[in-house]
């Protein structure tokens, strides 16, 4: 404890391992701290963990339990211990030792060491950082991809499952085709999982034709008719992130219609304009349950983030319709220079107008006087080179502050 205490930063994690190296013996230690893979250990031809392979572990402890299995680390399955503080301001933190002995006594030692090490981390991360809201929009972002990340993964988790039980439930395969299926169908899905994706700009056209290949996988053996209507502009260029929303948001619609609708047929569309882009999926069923059911794969949440909505038309005994737009010009990034120029009162004067308090409620919050309020908020439109506080609130949201 007096090492962790005593550690900077980026000593933190060797300070903790060194610690551990006598009762929780391990090769290396890998964590995921607010987003951000740390490694400490290993060498020669050791590669470290991957944040996916951490996000997977994370998601699998209880905070404040450990958790001893085996996972895949840096592409090879071994023996793991994965911790996850019990502290709420932590969430998505974890702690992974790989090769560590199955001793449940050295696990609790490990996790109230790891308690130790995530205090020191937040403590400093106030004292260097002074709580800025600039510090706090980069923690948020982390989480946010990370949350982002899990979502994909749990998507494309539940697609296969899906899949594979139509395989197996199929009656009108035999025992030892649907088994053949099954296989097929989890073995390209751990081919996908292992491939790296590709970033960049695709085509409409390219888009649809992978998702299109997607949906006729999950639904083959579950006797539902698809329909696909591709887009006619199929070769205007989608950017990534409405390209993966737009998908994510037609495989969720999807696996509900199919856990929850009883529908025989399901059609899926793709409008491409100049400015934007509509996507519906609709299907045949009683959608009594779709909207609530719906709210599990956090479609609101993609479609906001990237300007877009959404609508849901539901008629109990007639069939569920679930409409998207999507601009296809996103909107321009955050000056982050400009944000960085402001002063931490000003960023703190910043994140209240973002919440769109007045001059009077951010003089009570921060203790100041409304004079003083106004004097910051004069500043703050001239550093930021706006003219309303509109504007201004507007780039502290972008910025996540």
């Amino acid at each position: 404890m007096v090492a962790l205490l005593g550690a900077s930063d980026a000593e933190v994690l060797p300070a903790l391992s060194a610690s551990l190296a006598g009762p929780v013996a391990h090769t290396w230690a890998g964590a995921l701290v607010a987003g951000q893979v740390r490694t400490v250990g290993g060498g020669g031809d050791d590669t470290p963990p991957s944040f996916t392979e951490l996000a997977i572990l994370a998601e699998r402890t209880t905070p404040g339990i450990p958790w001893y299995g085996r996972a895949t680390l840096a592409g090879v399955t071994r023996a793991a211990l994965a911790i996850s503080s019990a502290q709420p301001l932590a969430t998505g933190d974890v702690l992974v030792l790989a090769d560590a002995p199955d001793d449940p006594e050295a696990h609790a030692v490990a996790q109230q060491l790891w308690e130790v090490a995530v205090v020191c981390w937040k403590a400093l991360a106030s004292s260097d950082r002074g709580e800025s809201p600039l510090y706090l929009a980069a923690g948020r972002f982390a989480a946010g991809e990370h949350a982002k990340q899990l979502l994909a993964l749990k998507d494309a988790h539940a697609a296969t499952l899906t899949a594979v039980l139509a395989a197996l439930r199929s009656r009108r395969l035999d025992a030892a085709s649907a088994r053949e299926v099954a296989v097929g169908i989890a073995s390209s899905a751990r081919t996908d999982l292992r491939s790296a994706p590709v970033a960049g700009e695709h085509s409409a056209g390219q888009t649809f034709a992978l998702l299109a290949e997607r949906l006729r996988a999950l639904i083959r053996h579950t006797g539902i008719s698809l329909e696909l209507a591709s887009p006619d502009r199929s070769d205007r260029l989608l950017p990534p992130q409405v390209s993966d929303a737009a998908q994510a948001l037609v495989r969720g619609c999807v696996l509900v219609m199919l856990e929850n609708t009883a529908a025989s047929r399901i059609r899926v569309g793709w409008e491409v304009e100049a400015e934007h882009m509509r996507v519906s999926v609709r299907d045949d069923g009683d959608g009594a349950r779709f909207p609530q059911a719906l709210a599990e794969y956090r479609l609101r949440e993609r479609l906001v983030a990237l300007g877009g909505s959404y609508t849901v038309d539901t008629v109990s005994g007639w069939g569920t319709t679930v409409t998207a737009d999507f601009p296809l010009a996103l909107p321009p990034p955050v000056d982050i220079d400009a944000l960085a120029g402001l002063s931490r009162r000003e960023l703190h004067v910043l994140a209240e107008l973002a919440r769109g308090r007045s001059n009077q409620q951010i003089a009570e919050r921060l203790h100041i006087t409304e004079h003083t309020v106004k004097f910051h908020v004069a500043n703050i439109l001239s550093k930021l080179g706006v003219r309303s506080r509109g504007q201004a609130a507007a780039m502290a949201r972008d910025a996540r502050i």
